[in-house]
């Protein structure tokens, strides 16, 4: 009887294993607002792998009908595909607690105050026991009570802040997260936070919107953050930083090479645009004059399209139009690809106490 019992469980749970792998993506209609909307029966087959990748990859647990930044990947799959590996690689081999990931999660979507990133993570934030005054801290772009948080959920508080408003991760800072953390969750801490900032770009780029049927509370939660100023999104460090050893990890490091040099074959940006990509980051990152020369055509409103985005977290329609016209779709995206790509490689530059050098 128990034997029957079991295989009876057995059969169960690999039936709904079976059924989550066999998704009906042919019936999905995708959102977008900049980048219409795609339906299954509209795409490309390397349109169509993707898709099928995303909804049943790791990520598919909290992500079944190709939601977020997907309907603007798909506009060049094949970086696409590379781009999802790499979410995969930093989400589910961070070696961060729940709580710890989305907490450095949600605070790259407030830095950018990114609607529908704070929708969806301010929920898994809350599934995940992060305490709401934490939250409601981090919406509210102020500190939270640092003791009254478990010790290595402050630390990644501290990490996560200095990263993205300071651009540098002092000594002192660094020093007690080694201890606090260890270098994986450290490393992770500051990958994830990076690439939710690449993240937040797609979305808001897009004016990604929120769904049709979200809870009202949590919708006008999301509306109601207000843009941070230029004064609020950068300060200085507050103590030194000098350099100290790199720390890696092989996952997400083979992931992350292959995404760059998936974006910047030729094929996918002329490399004038992606020199010129990598000079916003880079300027974004240090702060200093570091500038982009005198750049003409496609370049110069590849620049243009970079630096507004870095430094106000959205770009205009003028300026997207301009971008568009230029690069059309796939380049445009391709463009927010290297972004991305390059603004996570600075900031492990600066875990490792260095200026950010692409």
């Amino acid at each position: 009887m128990l034997a029957r019992s079991l295989a009876a469980v057995v059969a169960i749970v690999t039936g709904i294993a079976a059924a989550a792998q066999s998704l009906p993506i042919e019936n999905i209609q995708l959102r977008g607002d900049r980048f219409r909307g795609l339906h299954y029966r509209e795409m490309t087959e390397e349109q169509r792998a993707l898709l099928h990748n995303v909804v049943n990859s790791a990520r598919a647990v909290t992500n079944t009908t190709g939601n977020g930044p997907f309907n603007t990947l798909l506009r060049s799959p094949r970086v696409g595909e590379q781009s999802q590996q790499l979410g995969n690689a930093i989400r589910f081999s961070s070696g961060l607690s729940g709580h710890e990931r989305e907490l450095a999660t949600l605070m790259a979507g407030r830095a950018w105050t990114s609607t529908y990133e704070w929708y969806a993570h301010e929920r898994y934030a809350r599934d995940e026991g992060i305490h709401p005054a934490v939250i409601a801290a981090v919406a509210a772009h102020a500190k939270p009570d640092l003791l009254a948080m478990p010790a290595e959920e402050a630390m990644v508080w501290r990490v996560t802040d200095e990263l993205l408003y300071t651009r540098r991760i002092t000594d002192a800072t660094y020093v007690e997260a080694l201890a606090v953390l260890g270098e994986r969750r450290l490393l992770s801490t500051v990958t994830i936070a990076a690439y939710y900032e690449y993240v937040s770009m797609l979305l808001n780029v897009d004016r990604y919107p929120l769904p049709a049927d979200a809870p009202a509370a949590e919708a006008a939660a999301a509306h109601a953050l207000v843009p941070l100023t230029a004064a609020e999104l950068r300060r200085a460090p507050a103590g030194p930083v000098t350099a100290r050893p790199a720390i890696h990890n092989e996952d997400t490091g083979r992931a992350l090479e292959a995404l760059g040099a998936s974006v910047t074959r030729a094929t996918e940006l002329p490399t004038d645009v992606w020199a010129i990509a990598n000079v916003a980051v880079v300027h974004q990152w240090r702060g200093d004059d570091y500038g982009p020369g005198d750049p003409t055509g496609a370049a110069a409103t590849a620049y243009r399209f970079a630096t507004e985005l870095l430094e106000t977290r959205f770009v205009s329609d003028a300026t997207f139009a301009a971008a568009l016209d230029a690069l059309g779709e796939r380049g445009v995206v391709n463009l927010m690809v290297l972004m991305g790509h390059s603004n996570i490689l600075c900031a492990q530059q600066a875990l490792a106490g260095a200026e950010c050098r692409l």
